[in-house]
């Protein structure tokens, strides 16, 4: 996988939650400050922690997940996946790496969903919203808790891999 940054955000006031084995610790608590990191991306920092933000060299945000349980956080700061629920990836019909990610799915027989962000605005105000203010393609969005934004292979075969099957959705095993 390649070499991905850690931040795992929590507020020791509101509850005692134990921190990840790796990673670089926000606590809320004594950082107030970075709140407003939260607030930028649309975070909650009263209803979404503990959080995980993976970004990569570039500083680039290509992973959240939010309200983690510890074994949940465990998993995401070393790249790996947790049970979820719906996958629904966000993409559009010229994105080479949607169809890398498409066929990957594929493969896993993963079942999802699917919305072009060129013809549903709405959704691609959601992908803005919370990868930081850009508009990234592919977006996968799992169970509304997990938010991976334009994996590199490496990445979304450690993710997919280590998911747990998920049932399918409205009988279509395969998206759209």
């Amino acid at each position: 996988m390649s070499h991905l940054t850690c931040q795992f955000i929590y507020n020791s006031a509101q509850r005692e939650t134990p921190l990840p084995s790796s990673g670089f610790a926000i606590d809320l608590a004594h950082q107030p400050q970075s709140a407003h990191q939260l607030i930028k991306l649309g975070f909650s920092p009263r209803k979404d922690l503990p959080i995980v933000l993976l970004t990569d060299a570039a500083g680039k945000l290509r992973v959240v997940g939010l309200r983690l349980s510890p074994e949940e956080a465990e998993l995401l700061v070393h790249g790996r996946a947790f049970a979820q629920g719906e996958l629904m990836l966000y993409s559009a019909t010229w994105c080479p790496e949607c169809r890398r990610v498409k066929e990957r799915l594929a493969e896993a027989e993963i079942p999802y969903a699917e919305v072009d962000l060129d013809t549903d605005v709405r959704a691609e105000a959601l992908v803005i919203e919370h990868s930081g203010g850009r508009r990234v393609v592919p977006t996968l969005k799992f169970d509304d808790r997990l938010y991976v934004f334009n994996p590199d292979p490496s990445l979304l075969a450690r993710l997919l891999d280590s998911a747990p099957p998920v049932p399918a959705l409205d009988g279509n095993p395969g998206g759209s």
